[in-house]
């Protein structure tokens, strides 16, 4: 069955304007966003998280300028001499190279991040996180690969669908890995926790619009489509099916949307922070009445849950007889790893 024609000037044009939508709601978030991690500065910064949103967002800020130089110029400046659907298929235009590049850093900016949540939700595994890496660093060199054929003195064009082909399907593949991985770690450790302390996240729908955005299964959709339209995308700029250069436009602003949207809903409240999903001690205190309600010691686990009085609370009884005494719940996690800063 034959594809519809849609020209490539067209999704452009549909792409850059979207793209502009998506910057406004980005540049409402990063700013909320921003201003919650600078309210929680006392507790502590993550540098890593934080300067790769300020990164993500001028990467996305950038080549949404670009792409209207780019509208300018194929619309309205080059309109009666190379054409708008010449001078949006041609690559090796300066500007058009330029927003490649914004977009290839994006992208492998934006799948490191991925990669880091991964880290962080294993307990800080380079193990878990190692090939991950190691695929955002090869389709960051594909991606450039591609573009950077363009500055040969003589490109060749199947090289450059090679390499093209190589980035896309790498951050594909990365991203689906990655959020399969982090999703199922998410969905254990809220279970097990329902299981263990009996408590209930807000019903079925909300754990999974939550296990959604918390583990950035937005972005692997997108990369499947934009894959899908990819490999559906002829090499004939005048006709065939172009939409994939809409999602081309969009997904510099998803990219950093998804991530801050994540970081804006864990400083928040709404959301836990990625190292709440690995086995690290935390200490709850529960008030009680008296002491024969604190005689029950009981074992479970997450990993092992210890239900006791503290010595701080039975200090405080000794003091005081008529007081309560203030019970531990112990999560106690492996001496692998520790925390002893933001992970957010």
């Amino acid at each position: 069955m034959a594809l519809p024609n849609f020209n490539i000037d067209e999704a452009y044009l549909i792409g850059s304007w979207l793209e502009s939508f998506f910057w406004g709601i980005y540049t409402l978030l990063f700013g909320m966003t921003m201003h919650t991690i600078y309210k929680k500065r006392k507790d502590g910064i993550n540098r890593f998280t934080t300067v790769s949103l300020v990164l993500l967002y001028l990467l996305a800020s950038a080549h949404m300028s670009l792409g209207l130089v780019c509208l300018i110029q194929g619309f309205i400046i080059y309109r009666d001499t190379i054409g708008p659907i010449e001078y949006f298929a041609s690559v090796f235009i300066r500007v058009n190279m330029a927003k490649d590049y914004l977009y290839i850093t994006n992208m492998f900016l934006g799948d490191l991040i991925v990669v880091w949540r991964l880290y962080i939700v294993w307990g800080k595994s380079y193990l878990c996180a190692a090939l991950p890496f190691l695929m955002c660093v090869a389709e960051f060199v594909a991606g450039y690969g591609a573009t950077s054929q363009w500055l040969l003195p003589h490109p060749n064009g199947w090289e450059m669908l090679r390499w093209g082909t190589a980035m896309f399907t790498i951050s594909m593949v990365t991203n689906i890995l990655v959020t399969a991985v982090i999703a199922s770690r998410i969905w254990y450790v809220s279970m097990r926790t329902r299981q263990v302390m009996g408590v209930d996240s807000g019903g079925r729908y909300n754990r999974v619009i939550l296990l959604i955005v918390e583990s950035g299964a937005l972005i692997s959709t997108a990369k499947i489509i934009e894959f899908t339209l990819f490999k559906l995308t002829p090499g004939n700029a005048t006709k065939g099916l172009h939409a994939m250069y809409i999602l081309y436009e969009i997904l510099p602003q998803v990219t950093g949307i998804v991530p801050t949207m994540i970081i804006y809903a864990v400083n928040k409240g709404f959301t836990q922070r990625d190292d709440y999903y690995t086995s690290h001690k935390t200490t709850l205190a529960f008030a009680t009445q008296t002491d024969n309600e604190m005689t029950a010691h009981t074992n479970t686990s997450l990993s092992a849950v210890v239900f006791a009085p503290s010595d701080e609370a039975m200090a405080a009884k000794k003091a005081d007889p008529q007081r309560g005494v203030m019970g531990e719940l112990t999560l106690k996690r492996s001496p692998s790893s520790s925390f002893t800063e933001s992970q957010v």
